[in-house]
């Protein structure tokens, strides 16, 4: 609990008018001094921030299920916080789509339906389509490595059937690539596009893949790979084409079964 900060605390003196210019800055620096000692610096990760990027990074990796209820109570349970920065942290979600609220200020994960399964895959085949371009005319050998080392670790996650440590190898290899693109609105549109089709993939990953393994891992584990060999090549449609596959993949199984 921070301590209550009395008013006299924060009276400081002021410099007088014809004060030579050194006694002022004694002065104002004798100020600074106080005001810090009263107040202390303000973290930016604030509670608001980190509740939120908990809550972002459960519904990427598809931890929240598609139709899922939430409270803000059970959240800010869970969180060990107030339910203030949890109501924030919903609200920004709800702006980006991530979430959707519901009569008597109810919240719940959007639920899967053809309508939204087409909608986010024609928006991501662009969005993302678009940065991979980009992404493939800023080729480093950094980046190559980072591709490879990021592919490698998906493939490894993929074989075991580890679903969280698959989808974060996952997320890991595309913003990487996505991140050479150069363009922070870019990456912005594409995390609130992620958000909201996390919980959408992870129901693909977890039961409709299984029918269809082992020809499903191997094209998977393919994916990547051919987006880093047209990287090497420079070859920018061939790089599109291996992206859109990739994201295409899981839309697929979606809408066999929806």
């Amino acid at each position: 609990m921070p301590r209550r900060i009395k008013a006299a605390q924060l009276a400081l003196p002021r410099p007088k008018r014809g004060q030579p210019d050194r006694v002022q800055d004694r002065i104002l620096g004798d100020r600074a001094s106080e005001m810090r000692r009263a107040v202390g610096p303000v973290s930016r990760d604030t509670v608001q921030d980190r509740v939120y990027a908990e809550l972002g990074d459960a519904l990427i990796c598809g931890r929240l299920q598609p139709g899922q209820p939430l409270t803000i109570r059970d959240l800010a349970a869970a969180f060990d916080t107030s339910v203030m920065p949890v109501r924030e942290a919903l609200r920004r979600l709800i702006a980006e789509k991530a979430l959707e609220g519901q009569a008597q200020r109810s919240v719940r994960v959007p639920a899967m339906t053809p309508e939204r399964l087409a909608d986010l895959r024609r928006t991501r085949l662009l969005v993302e389509g678009h940065a991979a371009e980009l992404a493939a005319a800023h080729v480093t050998p950094a980046l190559l490595a980072a591709l490879t080392a990021a592919d490698a670790a998906y493939i490894k996650a993929a074989e075991t059937g580890d679903a969280d440590a698959e989808l974060l190898c996952n997320q890991r290899f595309h913003f990487t690539l996505y991140e050479a693109c150069g363009s922070p609105s870019l990456i912005a549109i594409i995390r609130s596009l992620w958000l909201q089709s996390g919980p959408y993939i992870r129901t693909a990953v977890e039961r409709h893949s299984d029918r269809h393994r082992p020809s499903q891992r191997s094209a998977r584990g393919s994916f990547h790979t051919k987006i880093v060999s047209a990287l090497r090549k420079g070859d920018v449609a061939a790089v599109r084409r291996a992206l859109e596959a990739d994201l295409s993949w899981a839309f697929d199984l979606l809408d066999s079964r929806t």
